[in-house]
C-alpha cells in the first residue's frame, strides 16, 4: 500500500522531469530559427508547463 508520503514522492519526481523537459525544450527552441520547429518546441513547452501545472493540482489532493 502507499501512503501520503510515497504520493507526494512520486508527484515530486514527476515534477521534476516536467520541469527537466519545459527546460530542454525551451533551450532548444532558443537555438533554432525554423519557424516550424520553432513553433512545435514552443507547443511542447506550452505541454510540460500544462503537466507541471497538473502535477501541483494533483499532489495538494495528498497535502491536506
Amino acid at each position: 500500500m502507499f501512503t501520503k508520503d510515497d504520493f507526494l514522492a512520486y508527484f515530486d519526481q514527476i515534477q521534476n522531469l516536467e520541469i527537466r523537459m519545459y527546460e530542454t525544450y525551451r533551450d532548444i527552441h532558443e537555438q533554432i530559427s525554423h519557424p516550424k520547429y520553432k513553433k512545435r518546441f514552443a507547443q511542447l513547452m506550452h505541454d510540460e508547463s500544462d503537466h507541471t501545472d497538473m502535477i501541483k493540482k494533483l499532489r495538494s489532493y495528498f497535502e491536506k
